[in-house]
């Protein structure tokens, strides 16, 4: 679901020992773990230590995938993947030591039996969204440029497309009107994650909306074996009389044999 930009974001936390589920993910301080929260490792042999500092005594060393119980953030930092990261206090099985927030995964995924892990980093470029996939105690990691940090990471069912059981999607959450927003579609495949989409959203209150969504086979207006590609754009001509400029694109699209034809981005021949 593509979010309304502009619209004020309400956050639950669940507290206890449970795994956060469709949180909202940022890099900023109130997107910290939770006291109380299992969270699981995103990097391999990540270091326990027996203080929050690089140099401090090493206790365990943990494996992608394992998971560790949220005591408290410290006050204590160390650059990682080009943001500042904390250090947690954490228990692992009966042992209490700290981790770099930066090795710990966003949320855990499980899709088609596999497990996927997140995590952010940033370089010249901008930020990314790191996407490691575990598969029988072995990992392969793929970046996905970002045009903000502040994230949903969901998982869906097939939508009704045939050949397919689950899709992921990175649904951006744009606080600031202006701000572009929008969402990452990703069909899981025998060969890894493709990228079939990256749509956009952008709203100025009062003035403009331009939003693009895809309408699969069990949405309603879906069409059976068909990937339905909408683009709609207003402007607003005169508020006080509702007047309105409204126009709507829309392109159907097939999935099959791992592709999505046509390439819904492409720009026909004039007539």
């Amino acid at each position: 679901m593509i979010r309304i930009v502009c619209s004020t974001l309400v956050l639950l936390f669940t507290m206890g020992t449970t795994i956060a589920q469709n949180r909202f993910h940022c890099t900023e301080d109130d997107c910290s773990f939770k006291p109380g929260e299992q969270v699981f490792v995103f990097g391999d042999n990540v270091k326990l230590r027996n203080a929050p500092k690089t140099e401090s005594e090493v206790m365990e060393l943990l494996k992608i995938g394992e998971w560790v119980e949220i005591i408290e953030k410290t006050e204590f930092s160390w650059p990682y993947r080009g943001f500042d990261s904390p250090f947690y206090k954490v228990k692992y099985d009966t042992t209490v030591g700290y981790i770099l927030g930066g090795l710990l995964s966003l949320e855990k995924k499980t899709i088609n039996g596999q497990a996927y892990f997140f995590a952010y980093s940033k370089t010249k470029k901008g930020p990314f969204l790191n996407i490691r996939v575990l598969d029988k105690g072995k990992y392969t990691e793929e970046q996905l440029p970002l045009s903000n940090t502040s994230i949903h990471i969901k998982t869906m069912n097939g939508k009704g497309i045939p050949g397919l059981k689950n899709i992921l999607v990175v649904d951006y959450v744009s606080e600031a009107c202006g701000m572009e927003g929008g969402a990452v579609y990703f069909f899981p495949t025998e060969d890894g994650l493709l990228k079939i989409g990256e749509l956009s959203q952008v709203s100025e209150a009062g003035i403009f909306y331009y939003g693009e969504t895809f309408i699969f086979p069990d949405d309603e207006g879906g069409e059976p074996d068909k990937i339905i590609f909408k683009k709609e754009t207003h402007n607003i001509l005169d508020e006080s009389s509702e007047w309105v400029q409204r126009t709507v694109e829309t392109r159907r699209l097939t999935w099959e044999n791992d592709t999505l034809t046509p390439n819904f981005r492409e720009k026909l021949p004039r007539q």
